[in-house]
């Protein structure tokens, strides 16, 4: 009986398929090994069946993708992770403000008085739009706080060019992400309604929804339960 081969000394036949299924989902080293692998066998076979180059063209532009998405979760991973706590108070001082708004609209809306009616209706929306924002922030990016307290905008100077050139980006940036939001609640293309991130209902959200196309899903944080008769306590975290 003929003794094996050592492993190193077998040829993957010319033309043979390489599975790319069990590699889709696996991590970015192995996707990347994978890549490599049919680089460098396209590489060195010339005579390859124009069938087999076209199956390893799609399987390859298929890995690039899949380790792209892979990267970009990696990274929002990452970001999400530094600025969660920033992101969770920042959501329930939302809240607080449109639970707020909603009672204010309530006693307004009684008087009947429409210039009154009219403005706190306007600002019921601006919270709205806070609270859809700080959910749907690209979780890709750094996040830009709604309420930035008084010692972050000290700390920047004003008086330095690049310093001044930064805040005014951070600012447009803000105002596009809000932008974006609004338009989704203007066209009824928000991902859950504003009753459900109040509650803290947990909801399934993707990136794409405010202009990314990546599948990075995430959940709204659950509410804090309260004791009855419990009030809420003021956060002065961004006061």
């Amino acid at each position: 009986m003929m003794p094996k081969a050592p492993k190193s000394q077998y040829r993957r036949p010319r033309g043979a398929s390489i599975e790319v299924a069990e590699t889709m989902g696996s991590g970015a080293a192995k996707i990347k090994k994978k890549i490599r692998d049919i680089e460098r066998l396209l590489k060195k076979n010339d005579k390859l069946p124009a069938d087999k180059r076209v199956e390893y063209d799609r399987a390859l532009k298929a890995l690039k993708v899949e380790l792209q998405n892979t990267q970009v979760q990696l990274k929002a991973k990452e970001i999400g992770k530094k600025y969660h706590m920033v992101r969770f108070f920042e959501k329930k001082k939302a809240i607080r403000k449109l639970k707020q708004l909603r009672k204010q609209f309530e006693e307004v809306n009684q008087t009947g008085i429409r210039k009154d009616i009219k403005k706190i209706r306007k600002q019921l929306r601006h919270g709205e739009v806070d609270l859809a924002y700080v959910i749907l922030f690209p979780k890709t990016e750094k996040y830009i706080s709604l309420y930035p307290n008084a010692k972050e905008n000290d700390e920047v100077d004003m008086s330095n060019p690049k310093a001044k050139l930064g805040a005014r980006k951070t600012e447009e940036r803000r105002k596009q992400i809000r932008k974006e939001v609004e338009k989704l609640m203007e066209d009824g293309k928000l991902p859950f309604s504003i009753d459900e991130a109040i509650t803290g209902k947990a909801i399934t959200l993707y990136t794409e929804t405010v202009g990314q196309s990546t599948s990075i899903s995430q959940e709204i944080d659950a509410p804090e339960v309260k004791k009855e008769g419990e009030e809420e306590e003021e956060d002065e975290f961004f006061e």
